[in-house]
């Protein structure tokens, strides 16, 4: 009985992947000639926080984050709590006050690359090859930093969030040697 009750629950989550990222790229092809309307940047309404991560700049940018949530969900056990507090994260992201302190663009972020990064940090402890994993993962936020117009420091924000709520959630245990 409780196996069953799991194999629904994943469905739920594997079906609710499936239609996000079906609804991303469908907003993808729609053409915006400005994505203020959408993005979030400093001084940007709400609405454009709200619904930043569903717009992408493009359908290669949309495919791309599609994939990346898709793999996530169905490989890890990753629930449908988890996927609100990633999408709670990346909304959040405190960008009027760190545009203040850090380089960061006046250019609209758009794309559900923050919800993807909190979900990288907060696998950080169900993976096998955690070194590894992690070494990986700073590559890939280093490489952010080195393109223009990609919110490295978004991804960034987001990446530590993860593993935040992935250090909070799973206990670490230490074994000793006798």
């Amino acid at each position: 009985m409780q196996r069953e009750k799991e194999k629904i629950r994943r469905k739920k989550e594997k079906v609710t992947s499936l239609l996000l990222a079906v609804i991303v790229i469908a907003l993808s092809l729609l053409k915006l000639s400005d994505l203020h309307e959408v993005g979030i940047y400093a001084g940007g309404s709400w609405v454009g926080r709200v619904l930043y991560p569903f717009f992408h700049s493009g359908i290669i940018h949309a495919t791309l984050n599609a994939w990346c949530l898709i793999s996530l969900v169905f490989i890890y056990n990753i629930r449908l709590q988890r996927l609100i507090l990633a999408y709670i994260v990346a909304v959040t992201f405190p960008i009027e006050t760190l545009s203040q302190v850090l380089p960061i663009s006046a250019l609209p972020t758009v794309g559900l690359s923050g919800i993807v990064f909190f979900l990288f940090g907060s696998i950080s402890l169900e993976v096998r090859r955690k070194l590894y994993y992690q070494a990986w993962m700073v590559f890939y936020l280093i490489v952010g930093f080195v393109f223009p117009y990609t919110n490295s420091w978004l991804h960034l924000y987001c990446y530590l969030c993860g593993i935040l709520s992935s250090l909070l959630n799973y206990p670490i245990v230490i074994c000793r040697k006798k």
